[in-house]
């Protein structure tokens, strides 16, 4: 599902959520490499985070094109579950680009993680010290997914070199 079938709203809710978990991720490493400094602004983005990742959650489960991107991300329809398949498998007909099959479920699997780790942080700030091992660990595992988002993006939007045949040249 595109983001053009988004409302202004559910395009601000995700701009929100991709920047404020971003902030996230770089505050929370700089935090655990000693740099107690930053400490305040994650607490105050983290909060930030947890509002806009509820929005998404909102659009998600409210609007048709949210319950379609749902469907996509979460695999519960049988063309996304099909599409990831096909990539996986590299069957003819996969599409090339990777937002449509791999890189779904990394979406999907980010929003969950996200959230997570966004009502931990939560619960940390209300002074329950006992779960920071679950959020740095979950935290850990959002940056991976980050990541691999990342180079899916890349992939799809890297220019590709198109073979000239002879006829084209």
């Amino acid at each position: 599902m595109a983001t053009s079938c988004r409302a202004r709203w559910a395009l601000f809710v995700l701009l929100g959520s991709v920047l404020t978990v971003t902030l996230q991720l770089i505050s929370g490493f700089l935090l655990a490499m000693g740099d107690t400094s930053i400490y305040a602004f994650h607490i105050a983005d983290g909060l930030t985070a947890a509002g806009f990742l509820a929005g998404e959650w909102v659009w998600l489960l409210s609007s048709t094109p949210g319950r379609q991107t749902a469907a996509r991300i979460f695999l519960l329809s049988v063309e996304s579950r099909h599409q990831l398949h096909r990539q996986l498998h590299r069957e003819a007909g996969a599409s090339k680009s990777l937002r449509d099959g791999l890189d779904a479920p990394v979406e999907g699997l980010f929003l969950i993680f996200a959230s997570i780790t966004a009502c931990i942080g939560i619960l940390l700030w209300q002074n329950h010290g006992g779960f920071l091992p679950w959020h740095r660990t979950i935290a850990e595992i959002l940056l991976f997914l980050w990541l691999l988002h990342l180079v899916f993006s890349i992939h799809d939007h890297w220019p590709r070199r198109v073979r000239r045949t002879e006829e084209q040249a």
